[in-house]
């Protein structure tokens, strides 16, 4: 392999593996229940900073990468929102509380752009804030238990929320109308995603399924049963109609949601797994996990490996956000100052590989070989209630 200097960029790791961050060191955020968020150098595993104000549990977690804010949501019964630039000190981040909620905040999705802020909770409520004046400026009331997930597609003012009563609700965000309601979980529903048309969503449920919705046709058109206790958080990759979801049975599933099929699965973590946050077009990833293990795995999810266990947390994970964005740009920049590349071993920003493919490099779980609108630079996380 040919070198050009100290300052190549190269992209195996020992072992002849590729590297997952060639030329960048990512920051991650995380939540716990130890009531702290953390950050990372998602490449190195070092933690960078630590803010500890809420007084209890912190379940999610909404960043924007972009102007370096997120919020929090607790189960205080607060939302935060927090100034994370590296220049401003630990102490002064904290910008502002938002008080309402009666019970546990377990889901938040944040209009950046639009300075709003969509959150569902533990009283069955599922309200929208204002930056400005940090109130409620609406109460979506329908719920008949605890608020699990909320997703929103700001731009089209809707948006999905689920919940301990099996029900999917779809919102119309200008008038605060319910929509539609949607039955098919037997059990609460714990995770969800909308698509950013708004005719579609993905919902993960405590009866270990996964669900696929035509909000058009008010009706559920796949089912997706692998996991052995709670479907607990999921993402999905709408452009190439691929998920990924993870459970309390320690277990993370890549699925083909068109035709409803497990792709592989990962099993490393030694805790239930509660959270995941997925770079598709890089094909890694990062999970969260507790209790007990309170560890994140980076996973290269092609072949399921675990580059890297971070430790640090004295709580379960629930949430966590990556700024994949600087690891895009980086491969982007390393590509014309002559990122080497061997034969067979694919840059992290590759196309995404066929089904075929994915089984051919691992193995499924039933033991087989194996548009939109813009980009969000910003990446929802969404927490459930504890059981």
């Amino acid at each position: 392999m040919s070198s050009n200097g100290e300052n190549d960029i190269l992209l195996l790791l020992e072992g002849d593996r590729r590297s997952l961050f060639p030329g960048s060191n990512p920051r991650m955020l995380t939540v716990s229940t130890d009531q702290t968020m953390r950050q990372w150098d998602v490449k190195t595993g070092d933690e960078q900073r630590c803010w500890w104000r809420h007084k209890a549990a912190i379940l999610c977690l909404n960043v924007d990468w972009d102007t370096d804010m997120a919020v929090t949501g607790s189960g205080d019964h607060t939302l935060a929102l927090w100034d994370v630039n590296e220049e401003v000190p630990e102490d002064k981040a904290l910008q502002s509380f938002f008080r309402g909620h009666k019970d546990w905040v377990t889901s938040v999705d944040v209009d950046w752009d639009g300075r709003r802020i969509l959150s569902g909770a533990a009283d069955g409520e599922v309200r929208i804030w204002d930056f400005d004046s940090e109130e409620s400026v609406a109460t979506l009331s329908d719920h008949t238990g605890a608020v699990c997930s909320v997703a929103a597609e700001w731009d089209l003012q809707r948006a999905i929320s689920v919940g301990q009563d099996q029900i999917v609700r779809n919102w119309d965000l200008e008038t605060g109308r319910c929509i539609s309601r949607l039955e098919g979980h037997t059990g609460a529903v714990w995770c969800c995603s909308l698509d950013p048309d708004g005719n579609k969503a993905v919902t993960g449920a405590f009866d270990r399924h996964l669900m696929v919705w035509d909000l058009r046709m008010q009706s559920c058109v796949r089912a997706m049963l692998q996991h052995g206790r709670q479907v607990v958080d999921l993402s999905v990759d709408w452009p190439t109609f691929q998920g990924m979801s993870c459970s309390a049975d320690r277990s993370i599933i890549l699925w083909d949601l068109e035709v409803a099929e497990p792709l592989q699965r990962f099993d490393k973590h030694p805790g239930s797994v509660w959270c995941l946050d997925v770079d598709w077009a890089g094909r890694r990833m990062v999970t969260g996990a507790g209790p007990g293990d309170n560890s994140i795995f980076v996973w290269d999810f092609r072949d399921g490996f675990v580059e890297r266990q971070i430790l640090g947390h004295e709580g379960s994970v629930w949430a966590l956000a990556v700024d994949w964005e600087v690891a895009h740009k980086a491969f982007e920049t390393a590509q014309g100052v002559g990122l080497q590349t061997e034969a067979g071993i694919e840059p992290p920003d590759s196309n995404v590989p066929s089904k075929e493919e994915m089984q051919s490099g691992g193995e499924s779980p039933d033991g087989k070989s194996h548009k939109g609108k813009r980009r969000k630079k910003w990446v929802k996380r969404r927490v459930k209630t504890a059981e």
